[in-house]
């Protein structure tokens, strides 16, 4: 008597929030698939990626997985091996199995450390990863600002702590996009002004979503707490 078939794994980057963002790919893969796993920062909490596409897998067995927003990686560590091996289950079963990420797949994306544990567990032809439109491609959209151009330089980075080591990356770069802002966003603002780079720099927030927030005057910024779920993209004039 034969073994079922393993199953195939996806991991699908949603775009930034936006339904009509999804690519033509990941719909089609979503129609395809028999079970989606979706995460979510607490019990409690729904699940942002779950309601991008919530109308689009109807009738589609879901499951959430809870993974905190703690830094502590031997704990995190644990709810992706969570993770992975009930999808490896799943697929176990010969179920095509999909697991959702807000953005793109690989750009600063916690699917990155499932995608680690499941390639201890699974095939590797079994595992196919999607991308998806990140959330500096839909704000540089926004604003109608190519990201680069020529031959410009350009640097996608998190803010760290100590804002003032931004400074260097600013200088050198044609066009820097910062990301995970989050309650750094005054200290950056100042910075920015400080370096002369506050009126060729926009911030957007929440991008693709119902309380997105986009504006090109970052200055209003300072005191607004909207660092949450944001970036900032400099943009040095165009040398001529």
């Amino acid at each position: 008597m034969s073994s079922t078939p393993s199953g195939d794994f996806y991991g699908i980057g949603l775009g930034p929030g936006d339904p009509e963002l999804l690519t033509l790919k990941a719909l089609r893969i979503l129609d395809e698939t028999d079970v989606v796993f979706v995460p979510k920062a607490g019990i409690k909490e729904e699940s942002m990626a779950l309601d991008i596409v919530r109308p689009l897998i109807n009738g589609k067995t879901i499951i959430e997985k809870v993974f905190p927003m703690i830094k502590d990686q031997d704990k995190l560590k644990e709810f992706w091996l969570d993770a992975a091996t009930a999808i490896k289950e799943e697929l176990d079963k010969g179920k095509n199995v999909a697991f959702l990420t807000i953005g793109d797949s690989l750009t600063f994306s916690t699917y990155v450390y499932l995608l680690r544990c499941l390639k201890d567990m699974v095939p590797e032809e079994k595992i196919h990863t999607i991308p998806g439109i990140t959330s500096f491609n839909a704000a540089a959209s926004l604003f109608n600002i190519p990201l680069a151009q020529q031959n410009e330089r350009i640097a996608i980075i998190p803010v760290p702590d100590d804002v003032e080591g931004l400074r260097p990356t600013l200088e050198d770069f044609d066009t820097v996009v910062l990301m995970k802002v989050a309650k750094r966003l005054d200290k950056v603002v100042a910075l920015l002004e400080e370096m002369g780079l506050a009126e060729t720099s926009v911030f957007a927030s929440h991008i693709g979503l119902e309380n997105a927030y986009a504006t090109s005057d970052i200055t209003t910024l300072k005191g607004s707490g909207k660092g949450y779920m944001s970036i900032i993209i400099v943009k040095k004039p165009a040398k001529r």
